[in-house]
């Protein structure tokens, strides 16, 4: 009884119900109008898809890189390709570092050389002051 209850409409449901289908019938209406705009967008998004930057297909390599049992040699050539790469800027940084160590630890033995003059100047002052002190 209980759902026959739920069918029956109450007054101005059914006005409410109608109304809302006109919406989403005039809804559905401006999408069939914009049908050409549609039509655009799909050109717009096939001329981004040739964009160079990005790859849309799987190349027949690629491919066999990843499905073949063993790979090919032209992936290890990649393969090495980019270990070098990597060593070459490696070693290069390597470099940079032990020359910016060589001027750090001169740097330290000039400061150190300084360190010491300083700690002899300021023992003959003190002993040149209790000099003079002792004269008086």
């Amino acid at each position: 009884m209980m759902d026959r209850a739920k069918r029956v409409p109450l007054s101005g449901q059914e006005n409410i119900s109608q109304g809302k289908s006109r919406k989403s019938s005039q809804k559905t209406n401006k999408f069939a109008v914009n049908k050409a705009s549609a039509v655009t967008d799909v050109r717009k998004s096939r001329v981004q898809v040739k964009n160079k930057g990005v790859q849309t297909e799987i190349g027949s390599l690629d491919h066999e890189m990843c499905t073949s049992e063993e790979p090919p040699l032209e992936y290890w050539k990649v393969l090495a390709e980019q270990r070098r790469q990597a060593l070459a800027e490696t070693l290069q940084e390597n470099e940079e570092l032990h020359s910016e160590n060589e001027t750090l630890r001169k740097k330290i033995a000039e400061l150190e050389r300084r360190l010491e003059n300083k700690d002899y100047f300021a023992m003959m002052y003190q002993i040149a002051c209790n000099d003079s002190t002792q004269d008086q």
